[in-house]
């Protein structure tokens, strides 16, 4: 922690620790430096970016981008949290020091809304392209925000008055063969070679 303090100096906000994480915040729009330190120091060398998501903190509230790193050196994951303006959630992407943190914000901005300034192709990962809304805000409400785009018209499954059950009452009912005319059953059938399907394994 002696570590952290010297590197980042006044970057380090809220500092708290457990058995095996050390966790600070920092200012939103100081992220990509203060994680460019943490790569890089090579006393620090948080060089995994182990994965990355946000929070969202209830209306009226801010988000928090968090990302979660990992360096051999120290016994200690380290958790950088990084708020995020709701009413303009915008902030830098660190694509270009984690290439694989592309698929982390695409998911961030497709479920929550944020805008990750310099990543080069954010664009949503789950939701249809028309979408307008951001499913994992705490103020999302299904009804509502399912509507509003045109995906609506499409039995989305947020419409519960558009699914067709008929089709599950009509599919064929799974069956499987008798034990014995299955492929790893035993020539001869079950006797032959002892094969017991409750016993075949451990408990």
């Amino acid at each position: 922690m002696r570590l952290l303090a010297d590197r980042l100096g006044s970057d380090l906000r809220e500092l708290w620790t457990d058995e095996d994480t050390v966790e600070f915040q920092v200012d939103g729009s100081r992220n990509v430096e203060v994680l460019t330190i943490l790569r890089d120091d090579p006393d620090l060398d948080f060089w995994m970016l182990a994965d990355a998501g946000a929070v969202d903190y209830g209306a009226g509230n801010r988000f928090e981008v968090v990302y979660h790193l990992y360096s051999d050196l120290h016994p200690s994951w380290v958790r950088v949290r990084a708020p995020v303006d709701r009413d303009d959630p915008r902030i830098r992407t660190i694509t270009h020091l984690w290439e694989g943190n592309m698929f982390h914000e695409r998911e961030m901005y497709d479920r929550m809304g944020i805008v990750f300034e310099g990543n080069r192709d954010l664009r949503r990962i789950y939701m249809s392209p028309d979408y307008r809304s951001f499913p994992h805000r705490k103020d999302f409400v299904l009804p509502d925000d399912a509507a509003d785009t045109a995906a609506a018209g499409v039995n989305p499954l947020e419409r519960p008055e558009t699914w067709d059950l008929a089709r599950f009452r009509e599919a064929p009912a799974v069956t499987f063969p008798p034990s014995d005319e299955r492929e790893d059953a035993p020539a001869g059938g079950p006797e032959a070679g002892k094969f017991d399907d409750s016993k075949s394994r451990p408990r």
